[in-house]
């Protein structure tokens, strides 16, 4: 038998099964740990844990523009850390940076249920009524404006004029006619617009919040669903239902002002405003249709289903009243959040790409980031947490833990064979990636029975220039698992090792 030189890649699609409810070793956790590995017990919304995963890492293209080449990366996520607490014991609900007013840096933060208190940083501007569903921005005039909804359909608004937060009382506002409010206000040429449960949107006074006209509105009727909420995009007001999608434009009419751009309409609904988030001018959403299903949609102009089978079947598992939505850049790259369930899940807008974070607990309910100067941080509110911070992390100060606790990066490969299933002997193996400037453990198992079972091989130290392990045993169809609990980086190119192929 002669040596073969085998490479094992860190990187690839998510994993390409779908099935029924399976253990699941990130969520469930571990019992025993023996000479046949690590057994694993409990069930989730997890829909399979075999093939390629990826855990608290994502895939990190870099093309090389001279050769034409590219080297792919698995990349851990960097964590968060404490910004502020303005509200100790209680969970965050909703997050936003108020660029309008004073630098452009106030984070507004609501806390606690079932009435929320709005912070700016950790000054109370006065409390609401309901869990607030959305916090929001806009002109009156010339005054910064915030404008906060209630899940009560209150709605509310605070200015440096007023000085505390004050509730939205004209009889002809929705929330007060009887109506239920869908989602949060969405702002367009000094008109507030916001939906209620019927499907009808409705726009405020023009140059204000307060006064409202009872005949501005119009329904968003061209299938017979039910109203999920609205948002900006670009000059259009995008109105989700149940199973479509309108567009709205500002038509200068009155008393509504907006007209519909009939042709733009999608027969694709949202599930829940929670359910829909953007990042500058596109628009995701989990939407579903007349037959059926859960899927994660992405509009920047042109409508694109994002998720593949295996993440919709992970949403179905989860079900719609569980899965909720934000979104966050850092790296250079832009991720969407779908917490679904107990499980959360990103998707990588540039690479197009899947993977999963795993929380002790989850931080990123609803995210915000700031690029301002010398200022570069996303900020995040959790709605599991009672610890009532603001979560930071900080572009210039990356650490690697979750409020201060370690999580765990976990590469988990398909199934190898090497193009044969005779029974191959690997001889060695080596850790191929960025060398960290201390002490790094990176602990390597493998599963040879279709991740019935896992078998840890050692650990290596990524701080080291080399970093092999030998002797590793034979399998005829093997999947390779990393997995880095430190709380330092981590960036891995490949595995490669030499092995010797057997006759039979």
């Amino acid at each position: 038998m002669s040596a073969r030189h085998f490479r094992v890649p860190l990187g690839g699609p998510y994993t390409t099964r779908v099935s029924a409810v399976n253990a699941s070793d990130a969520t469930s956790g571990y019992w025993g740990v023996g000479v046949w590995g690590s057994f694993i017990w409990g069930k989730t919304t997890q829909s399979t844990d075999k093939d390629a995963r990826y855990v608290n890492c994502f895939l990190q293209t870099v093309p090389d523009d001279v050769t034409g080449k590219k080297r792919v990366y698995t990349v851990k996520r960097p964590g968060f850390g404490t910004f502020v607490t303005p509200a100790s014991g209680k969970k965050g609900f909703a997050i936003l940076i108020w660029t309008g007013q004073g630098t452009g840096q106030k984070v507004i933060s609501a806390f606690d249920t079932p009435n929320s208190t709005i912070y700016d940083s950790t000054t109370s501007l006065g409390a609401i009524t309901g869990v607030a569903t959305g916090i929001t921005e806009t002109f009156v005039g010339t005054t910064p404006t915030l404008t906060v909804t209630g899940d009560d359909s209150t709605a509310w608004y605070y200015d440096t004029g007023v000085g505390v937060m004050t509730k939205i009382t004209d009889v002809d506002f929705p929330g007060n006619a009887g109506k239920t409010l869908a989602g949060t206000f969405a702002h367009m040429d000094g008109f507030a617009c916001i939906m209620d449960t019927t499907g009808a949107l409705w726009a405020s006074d023009l140059n204000a919040v307060t006064p409202w006209t009872s005949t501005s509105f119009d329904s968003a009727n061209a299938y017979p669903d039910k109203g999920i909420g609205c948002v900006r995009f670009k000059n259009f007001i995008m109105a989700f239902g149940t199973e479509s999608l309108q567009f709205f434009y500002n038509a200068g009419l009155t008393p509504f002002p907006f007209a519909k751009a009939v042709a733009m309409t999608v027969k694709v609904g949202a599930i829940s405003a929670d359910a829909i988030a953007q990042i500058s001018d596109t628009v995701f959403w989990c939407g579903s249709t007349p037959q059926g299903g859960l899927s994660m949609f992405q509009y920047d102009g042109n409508l694109a289903r994002v998720s593949p089978p295996e993440i919709d079947a992970i949403l179905i598992l989860a079900g719609a009243a569980n899965i909720n939505m934000t979104t966050i850049r850092f790296y250079g790259r832009s991720f969407v959040l779908v917490k679904a369930g107990a499980n959360t899940y990103a998707y990588c807008i540039e690479e197009k790409m899947w993977h999963e974070w795993s929380w002790a607990t989850p931080l990123a309910y609803k995210c915000a980031g700031l690029s301002l100067g010398g200022t570069m941080v996303n900020y995040a509110v959790s709605n599991v947490s009672t610890a009532g911070k603001v979560f930071l992390m900080n572009h210039a100060s990356l650490v690697f833990t979750d409020d201060t606790v370690a999580y765990t990066a976990r590469i988990q490969t398909a199934k190898e064979d090497h193009s044969t299933n005779r029974r191959k002997f690997y001889n060695y193996l080596d850790i191929v990636g960025d060398v960290e400037d201390s002490a790094s453990p990176l602990t390597v198992s493998v599963s040879d029975d279709d991740y019935a079972s896992y078998q840890v091989l050692g650990t290596v130290d990524l701080s080291n220039q080399l970093r092999r392990l030998t002797r590793l045993g034979s399998a005829r169809r093997r999947a390779w698992v990393m997995t880095h609990a430190a709380d330092t980086p981590m960036r891995l190119e490949h595995g490669e090792g030499e092995m010797t192929v057997g006759s039979n």
